[in-house]
């Protein structure tokens, strides 16, 4: 405490109106000692509300964002209205997205969905639309998170051999457990990129088993189909992407195109 500034607060003949105590002067600007305690408290209450909306943000609707792994960098810019709908097909695909992105809204409606068909429809378009449209509309805000499998599984390869790494097992894990809603996009994809359909490493099975089992709000998009998937995967894991799946599977054919054009030469 400083005694010598003390030494300079005098009282003032002046009454607080609200308080109704003496007021004091200091360098000449009179006050009261209980409004400016008042006012000193407000100050602490609004940085400390301040803070917690900064950290409340930091784990909901900046997690997309600033966590996410995705392959394909240009995802950042699709949403439901840049979806093109050339068919039927894709028509109906995005209504279902729509509608399930409404259904997510409710942070207690649990259930998984799944987009699954052809290479090049849109299938990750939809699941990253799907998640922007919470993030933005949920009231309270939810975390969601977009992560391409294969990617995943790449990071925390080499994070096993760079102790800094933030993909490490634990870090990851932990983050895919825990989000409201997640997207896996393109399931399937780590287990080979061969024509033929392999079984998914038992550490990969591992690492998937572990944070399916821990949700209840996952979209997937794969390739494949369900006897594909049950192929490459544990019962136990197919089991737990099918949670609630009923209703809420977008399904393409070769009704629709690639949109990711051939190139022959």
């Amino acid at each position: 405490m400083d005694f010598d500034l003390l030494n300079n607060v005098e009282k003032s003949t002046e009454v607080c109106q609200k308080h109704q105590i003496p007021l004091f002067t200091f360098k000449g600007q009179t006050f009261c000692p209980l409004c400016q305690k008042e006012e000193n408290r407000k100050k602490e209450l609004k940085r400390v509300k301040e803070q917690f909306e900064k950290h409340n943000r930091r784990k909901t609707i900046e997690v997309l964002e600033k966590d996410s792994i995705v392959g394909d960098e240009d995802l950042w810019k699709v949403d439901f209205k840049n979806y093109v709908t050339d068919n039927e097909e894709t028509k109906k695909a995005l209504y279902q997205a729509r509608h399930i992105a409404g259904e997510y809204l409710k942070a207690d409606y649990d259930f998984n969905t799944v987009l699954s068909g052809v290479p090049g429809t849109g299938k990750s378009h939809l699941a990253m639309s799907m998640l922007k449209a919470v993030n933005e509309n949920a009231d309270p805000m939810q975390s969601c998170l977009f992560i391409s499998v294969n990617d995943l599984f790449r990071l925390m390869k080499d994070a096993m051999s760079n102790p800094e790494s933030k993909y490490n097992e634990l870090n990851m894990v932990t983050l895919l457990k825990k989000v409201d809603l997640l997207v896996l996009d393109d399931l399937g994809s780590e287990s080979s990129f061969k024509r033929e359909i392999t079984e998914s490493s038992e550490y990969n099975q591992k690492i998937l088993f572990g944070i399916l089992n821990a949700r209840s709000r996952t979209i997937v998009t794969t390739n494949l189909s369900s006897d594909e998937l049950e192929n490459i995967y544990n019962p136990k894991i197919t089991s737990r992407i099918y949670k609630g799946i009923e209703n809420h599977i977008i399904k393409f054919t070769d009704k629709t195109s690639d949109r990711r054009k051939k190139i022959k030469f």
